[in-house]
């Protein structure tokens, strides 16, 4: 039995998503441990969307990234990249690749992925504009308070109906 369109073309993201993430980063090469690492783990991780190997890819990507301290319009997009190939392989997860991809399902885990990227403008913003040496205490305070109170919000209205 031959697995559905929507199906194949998630799976076939699984790979495309974090290696392009990581291609972003050119002209600059990163190692070619992280590179061989990234395909590897998306190979791994197309086949069984459960696979570990997917969290490997996403944080060897964040990793790279973060550890070379870019700061440019391309963390956003790597940022969208990683959240999409994770709602991706979650959605993947909840059944054989045999399944056709149920809508609502879909759906449903696509709004919590936008909702998941609400504070990734706010943080580029803030990352950009401020400088930590010249930021009063009380905004980091401020800012923790601000995020728990975004995820708790985000957390309600993602929470599942119960009937």
């Amino acid at each position: 039995m031959t697995a559905p369109r929507t199906t194949l073309v998630l799976h076939a993201l699984l790979l495309v998503l974090p290696c392009s993430a990581m291609a972003l980063a050119l002209p600059e090469v990163p190692h070619w441990f992280v590179l061989l690492g990234v395909a590897v783990c998306g190979v791994l991780w197309t086949r069984a969307p459960d696979h570990p190997a997917g969290v490997v890819a996403l944080v060897l990507v964040a990793g790279w990234w973060s550890a070379h301290g870019v700061l440019d319009w391309r963390v956003p997009v790597v940022a969208v990249l990683l959240l999409a190939a994770h709602v991706c392989a979650v959605v993947l997860a909840h059944g054989p690749a045999s399944l056709p991809v149920d809508p609502h399902l879909a759906r449903l885990w696509a709004g919590r992925g936008l909702l998941a990227l609400v504070p990734v403008p706010v943080a580029y913003a803030a990352l950009r504009g401020l400088s930590a040496a010249a930021a009063p205490g009380w905004l980091w305070l401020t800012a923790a308070g601000l995020t728990v109170v975004a995820l708790l919000a985000a957390a309600r209205l993602t929470q599942a109906e119960v009937s």
